[in-house]
């Protein structure tokens, strides 16, 4: 399979992507885990590539390693779609996945459009790759289901969605204040929390950023918060690291909430750091503006619903929600379902969503972060949750639209390739 893989698409392009990533990490080692993370697949088809140089195979325990799990099921999923492709399709199709390696967003969005493919054809559906001359600019189309199809448009909705900061650009400026503020905090004992608050998003200006950089290093010297101008403003306070100790193992909530709570912050770009004489440093970046997640994702959909469709059969979003794993999906869906507590945020919106968007919106699925995991029989899972929302009163709405998707209902996940 990665023979084949690999004469369809061309290793060069992985072996690029990965290139690349590693040259930033070079000059920035705190990216190291997050762009390793972002751009998993072309690693370990990277990894596959080293092994199939040295064996002219890929051993068996190789394969049987889960952390190629994700790339070995992409893979798969790929050459499947060639396997049904005319030539011209094919062709395009390879390109598209040459062009995934190129940025993270590709990738999960491609990644996207496999998995909701996968579906459907494991449930004995016939899908195909839309292509805009027949029609609206949407992902998939599942031939049998419903009167004349059912469309399918696939969002992948990233970490960074509706942020004033982002992760990427969050890591890259603690690499830049880390070089100056190392040798300041060495000695720290105790706990240092040092919050950042900008007027809007971090600067691009490489002369503002040096300026931004010295003043909060001024600032953690003398122990005190200031206004650093532009909008900017650095607050300082002390706290108790026992607390931190306690959950600092704990990448979850435990320790989130302990961070917002000794930086009287919620939820922002969060760096902790360990000093050699036992202190803690908690260093927050945030924004004036409120970020606004479900606004932009609402907004994403809103406007898709009403340009990416032919309007002449039902239509569903299948949507993906980066930052948010399984359990925190499923810990959504049961605080919806117990009638004493108040329905999410998630579910307020999509219902005020369907209730607006055009009549031949159907659905929309939500689908959380996945990690394959081994099951049984040889089968992969994708360990990921969904839940879906159907708008049965659409006049493009058809019963067989329901059976696919109760299969989500019933299993609370979608599975991958095998």
């Amino acid at each position: 399979m990665y023979r084949r893989f690999a004469t369809a698409v061309g290793a060069r392009f992985w072996q690029g992507a990965v290139a690349r990533q590693e040259e930033a990490i070079r000059f920035n080692p705190f990216l190291r885990e997050h762009l390793r993370s972002e751009y998993a697949i072309a690693y370990q088809l990277e990894r596959l590539r080293i092994v199939f140089a040295k064996f002219n195979t890929v051993p068996y325990e190789v394969c049987n390693d889960s952390s190629l799990f994700p790339a070995l099921a992409f893979a798969a999923q790929v050459l499947e779609v060639l396997k049904r492709s005319r030539h011209k399709q094919a062709k395009t199709f390879v390109k598209r996945v040459r062009t995934a390696f190129a940025s993270s967003e590709n990738m999960h969005g491609l990644c996207l459009e496999l998995q909701a493919a996968t579906h459907f054809t494991r449930r004995g559906h016939s899908v195909i790759w839309h292509r805009v001359s027949n029609g609206g600019t949407f992902d998939l189309l599942v031939e049998d289901l419903g009167p004349n199809g059912l469309e399918v448009e696939c969002k992948s909705i990233s970490t960074d969605k509706g942020r004033r900061i982002h992760r990427r650009d969050a890591l890259e400026f603690w690499g830049e204040l880390w070089s100056e503020v190392a040798g300041v905090v060495g000695n720290l004992r105790s706990g240092l929390a040092v919050v950042l608050t900008v007027a809007e998003r971090l600067p691009r200006d490489l002369q503002e950023r040096v300026r931004l950089v010295k003043g909060i290093v001024a600032r953690i010297i003398e122990g005190r918060g200031a206004e650093l101008g532009g909008g900017a403003s650095v607050r300082i306070e002390t706290f108790d690291i026992v607390r931190i100790e306690k959950v600092i193992s704990n990448i979850g909530n435990q320790l989130r909430e302990v961070i917002n709570d000794v930086t009287f912050t919620t939820n922002r770009e969060s760096v902790l750091h360990r000093t050699p004489q036992g202190g803690i440093l908690a260093f927050v970046m945030q924004s004036r503006v409120n970020d606004d997640v479900l606004d932009q994702m609402f907004a994403t959909l809103d406007s898709s619903a009403g340009r990416q469709f032919t309007l002449q059969r039902g239509a569903l979003f299948w949507v993906a929600l980066q930052g948010i794993d399984a359990d925190q999906l499923w810990s959504l869906h049961l605080q919806d379902r117990n009638p004493g507590e108040r329905a999410t945020g998630l579910t307020r919106r999509v219902s005020d969503f369907l209730n607006r968007a055009p009549d031949h919106i159907v659905g929309v699925v939500f689908g959380s972060r996945s990690g394959l995991i081994p099951v049984v029989d040889g089968d992969t899972d994708s360990g990921g949750m969904t839940f879906f929302f159907l708008k049965e009163e659409s006049p493009h709405w058809h019963a067989s639209f329901r059976d696919p998707l109760r299969a989500l209902q019933a299993t609370e996940q979608s599975t991958l390739a095998d």
